[in-house]
């Protein structure tokens, strides 16, 4: 094994590099189940530290199942553990807890605050909708490292991405109106254009994503004054749209007065993440923000930075309609996650344990199969074989769940023949490894010409 290789794309302190260093030996199947590991001191210094960081790193790695300590035998590669779970969940896209029970403490340290320092009756009844002054702030603290300072008077708190984008739909278009989006689209915008009677007209996309000479022309033919993108780690292709796109797609916004909706739930997920369109067309993009797909989602709280040219009371307004407020308790708890550092840290370790988990997926499937794979989610595309149902269909014989690109398909627009893999429900690592693994030899078998699995 390069152990100085793996160690050097580690995260964190060099115990846990050597940690995460056996489990990626683990899962690309350059350590096996019995293989005998080097003696600690001598791996010490093969990498040049002290045996106690060694010593440390083992007692974590057998703490996690992956390594057995036989005494004088020596330390092995453990057996992979057997898995009694019913169904493991790839089909929805979760951020991963970090484990170890820092998500507790955290949350018992933040409510022991909140109710130390507030009136527990003020949290228990009706509280005007968007959010407080406090509440501002911290969605201000939040969104500084993707859009920078904000005027906080241009901020709305939510309960969640959801409800943001409810109440922006109806305080920007009318029944009947067209919205412009890409042919495959988080789900939650097919439902809310549905229940709220708003027509979704598909753009056509390269690889790189929405055509800009595509959106000026159904803008022209449809009259449609609305653009909806999810343009980072994008549900459910996991496409990240480059700089270069994103400035010619601001162009067209500012020649043609569009008003974009940016749904960015990932941004803080994606390594050197290209700026939002939010910073190349901030008079026309209406930027929303959550941290349910990057920290928790039982921290639904979602944050919307609007532009000057939308009335924010008519945006609360709409809000009112979809949802009377936010439940104070949780807005005040992730305002004291938020302003006391905690969320931030916490950010961390989902950060490190969403790369791993990526980590995992790209070398574990195929790349016949795999096209993308970034924030908390994969996108494969299936062998002829394959339809995306019947391998839906066939994955939940096998106990994976996993989600059909008819999920993300606009009314009236062909299907493609590919899965979304989400990467963060899964309880552990080992979990997740298995369920790949699991899932790449289904697609192998069909991919082989063998016609056992289709359905």
């Amino acid at each position: 094994m390069q152990w100085n290789t793996l160690i050097a794309d580690g995260h964190g302190p060099v115990y846990l590099r050597i940690v995460q260093a056996l489990e990626r030996a683990v899962w690309s199947g350059a350590l096996r189940p019995g293989q005998r590991l080097p003696a600690q001191r001598v791996l010490a210094n093969d990498l040049g530290v002290d045996l106690t960081t060694v010593t440390r790193a083992f007692t974590e790695a057998r703490k996690r199942g992956l390594i057995d300590a036989r005494g004088p035998q020596g330390t092995f590669v453990a057996p992979p553990q057997v898995e009694l779970a019913q169904l493991v969940d790839l089909s929805m896209n979760l951020p991963p807890s970090p484990g170890g029970g820092q998500v507790a403490d955290m949350l018992q340290r933040g409510l022991a605050t909140v109710l130390s320092r507030s009136d527990a009756s003020n949290l228990m009844t009706y509280h005007v909708g968007g959010g407080s002054r406090a509440d501002h702030l911290a969605a201000q603290q939040w969104l500084k490292p993707i859009l920078g300072r904000l005027d906080i008077d241009r901020l709305v708190v939510t309960e969640g991405a959801q409800a943001a984008l409810s109440a922006l739909l109806l305080a920007l278009t009318t029944a009947g109106d067209v919205i412009l989006c890409e042919p495959l689209v988080y789900p939650g915008l097919l439902h809310a254009a549905r229940v709220l009677q708003r027509t979704l007209r598909v753009v056509e996309c390269d690889e790189h994503g929405m055509l800009p000479s595509a959106l000026r022309r159904h803008a022209r033919a449809t009259g449609a004054r609305v653009v909806y993108l999810n343009p980072t780690a994008q549900n459910p292709t996991a496409r990240t749209m480059p700089e270069a796109r994103r400035m010619a797609l601001a162009d067209v916004l500012r020649s043609l007065d569009l008003r974009l909706i940016e749904d960015d739930p990932y941004w803080l997920l994606v390594d050197d993440a290209p700026a939002p369109l939010a910073l190349l067309a901030p008079q026309h993009t209406c930027y929303i923000s959550t941290l349910s797909k990057c920290l928790s989602p039982g921290l639904h709280t979602g944050f919307v930075h609007l532009p000057d040219g939308v009335a924010r009371q008519d945006v609360l307004d709409a809000l009112r309609a979809v949802n009377l407020m936010a439940p104070p308790l949780m807005n005040a708890l992730v305002t004291q996650l938020i302003l006391d550092g905690s969320a931030a840290t916490l950010l961390k370790l989902v950060q490190e344990e969403a790369a791993e988990r990526r980590y995992l997926a790209q070398s574990t499937l195929s790349p016949r199969f795999l096209q993308h794979c970034a924030g908390v989610h994969a996108w494969c595309r299936l062998p002829a074989q394959w339809t995306d149902a019947s391998l839906t269909h066939a994955a939940r014989l096998q106990g994976l769940g996993i989600a059909p690109s008819s999920a993300f398909t606009p009314q009236g627009v062909a299907i493609n023949d590919a899965v979304r893999i989400s990467l963060g429900a899964a309880a552990s690592r080992q979990e997740l490894h298995r369920a790949l693994r699991q899932l790449d030899q289904l697609m192998h078998v069909a991919s082989s010409g063998s016609t056992e699995w289709t359905i």
